[in-house]
């Protein structure tokens, strides 16, 4: 892939507030088009095909996306996997990310505040549920949520350091199932939209907190004394990609009325829109004023900062290369930017 511009060369990166700095950084449209042709090169394993064939009979997002997230866990994975382990990991990643599609869908398109808490409570407390548990028309996406769930406790349980990290993995589990319900209030209540609160929980919709715990748990090398810094830099890895991903779908979600991505609730902070601007239907407005204020610019220079903080902290990490962390999340917002209206 061909270089992109490093923040960290621009003279003007400590200057957040120039528009000009959120697009110094940005890649090539040549090397968009590179690693989405790796994507779209990409033969999935044979123990994921069902999978994606049966999430194709209840949900509706494109196979593109499955492909697109393989390349995603890839270039985003820790350095201290073991290598005979990777793809195993890889695998349980899509998987994850497979979950949080299913789950968001519920809380994001079909608003159904009961189903949605009817699934995470199994999820949460492993009660047992039969097809008869659901409503008729809710069985079959029911049944494949549970099936996809009790597949990655299945295949994280095979990890070499699972019980060690187990624990860990519930906690950041919680946190996901928690931006669910934060997702689906959002819709409830609209007028509730706040840009502090968007930063707080939905970057963990991203699954990359989940997935780096996953990389732990086949991680021999890693010394649990370098937990709490991996975490920070995980943490600011997550908001990163959550920035690359709502910077290229909030106008696909306008037309499904899902409002919760963080240029609507920046906008509406900044009064450029109001909540019954963005209920009104009048898409052209929305566009206009979300491109003309540079609502996706100011989240970009935020995944500059992110950047330079993770680079601030790589001396503290011996067992994880976080500078080979950074050059991923570049790779990651190249996916994201060259992704746009194809997820």
């Amino acid at each position: 892939m061909a270089a992109a511009a490093s923040p960290a060369d621009d003279p003007r990166e400590h200057d957040i507030d120039d528009p000009a700095v959120a697009t110094a950084f940005l890649p090539s449209p040549e090397a968009m088009e590179e690693e989405i042709a790796t994507v779209l090169a990409i033969k999935l394993s044979d123990d994921l095909h069902p999978w994606v064939d049966g999430y194709a009979q209840v949900g509706h997002r494109n196979s593109f996306l499955w492909n697109w997230c393989r390349r995603g866990v890839e270039v985003t994975m820790l350095s201290c996997v073991d290598p005979a382990l990777r793809d195993a990991v890889c695998n349980a990643r899509v998987l994850g990310i497979m979950l949080d599609v299913l789950l968001d869908d519920i809380a994001d398109h079909q608003k159904d505040l009961a189903f949605l808490e009817q699934l995470l409570g199994v999820m949460e407390t492993g009660t047992v549920v039969t097809d008869e548990s659901f409503a008729p028309h809710q069985r079959a996406y029911g049944r494949f949520t549970i099936d996809v769930w009790n597949e990655i406790q299945r295949r994280i349980r095979l990890f070499p350091r699972h019980d060690e990290f187990a624990e860990l993995l519930r906690f950041d589990y919680r946190q996901l199932f928690n931006v669910m319900r934060y997702s689906r209030l959002l819709n409830q209540y609209p007028e509730m939209f706040n840009l502090v609160e968007h930063d707080l929980y939905t970057p963990h919709n991203m699954h990359m907190m989940i997935s780096a715990t996953m990389d732990l748990m086949c991680s021999p090398a890693f010394d649990r004394s370098e937990l709490a810094i991996l975490r920070e830099v995980v943490w600011r890895a997550q908001c990163m990609g959550r920035i690359g991903n709502l910077v290229t779908t909030w106008q696909r979600e306008i037309g499904e009325n899902d409002f919760t991505s963080g240029v609507f609730a920046r906008a509406i902070s900044c009064g450029d829109l109001t909540v019954s601007d963005l209920w009104s239907g009048n898409r052209t407005y929305i566009e206009s004023v979300i491109q003309r204020q540079q609502h996706e610019e100011y989240f970009l220079r935020r995944w500059q900062t992110y950047r330079r903080e993770i680079l601030a902290l790589r001396t503290r990490s011996r067992t994880v290369n976080t500078t080979d962390l950074v050059a991923g999340l570049q790779r990651l917002i190249c996916l994201h930017l060259g992704s746009r209206g194809k997820k």
